[in-house]
């Protein structure tokens, strides 16, 4: 349901206002991705999943602070 709202959302812009919505979109999910991986990289009880999530970490890590200066530069 909330990917669907904002799936919705999406469709309901375009131009500029869509270019908006989704780096806000993308902001966010990143920075809920991070916070996820972080935490259980730290303190996880599945040793399994705790080695993916600290392999994976750099990744989003990098995709977030791409993100990031996407939306510095379509602020300009």
């Amino acid at each position: 349901p909330k990917e669907q709202q904002l799936l919705d959302e999406l469709k309901r812009v375009s131009g500029e206002a869509f270019d908006q919505a989704y780096i806000k979109m993308q902001t966010d999910a990143h920075r809920q991705a991070v916070a996820l991986f972080s935490t259980y990289a730290k303190s996880g009880d599945d040793p399994a999943m705790k080695e993916f999530a600290k392999k994976t970490l750099p990744t989003l890590k990098m995709h977030e602070k791409h993100v990031k200066e996407l939306a510095v530069a379509h602020q300009g």
